[in-house]
């Protein structure tokens, strides 16, 4: 069904639930200490659900050319480049 509609040029209908989730969670770093406070918890919700169906875009797209491919390590791989960046380190 996912590609049915991105091939058919329509939007993903999805509700923002796990953009609202990852929201709260990253609410709760930022009033722990573990995240800036100047970021925007939904906008931070939004970029990692935004991650997440990428991932999943992808991993269910190569399926069958990558069999072994692993939705967990494109994940992982998303969210480092998230975390760390693309800047080289000085």
């Amino acid at each position: 069904m996912l590609t049915a509609w991105v091939k058919a040029g329509r939007p993903l209908m999805e509700e923002p639930y796990v953009a609202e989730l990852f929201a709260e969670i990253i609410e709760d770093g930022r009033e722990n200490g573990e995240f800036r406070e100047d970021i925007l918890p939904r906008q931070v919700g939004n970029v990692l659900r935004d991650i997440y169906l990428g991932a999943l875009y992808r991993w269910f797209r190569e399926a069958d050319t990558e069999p072994n491919g692993s939705l967990e390590q494109e994940l992982l791989r998303a969210l480092e480049l998230l975390l760390n960046g693309i800047t080289a380190k000085v």
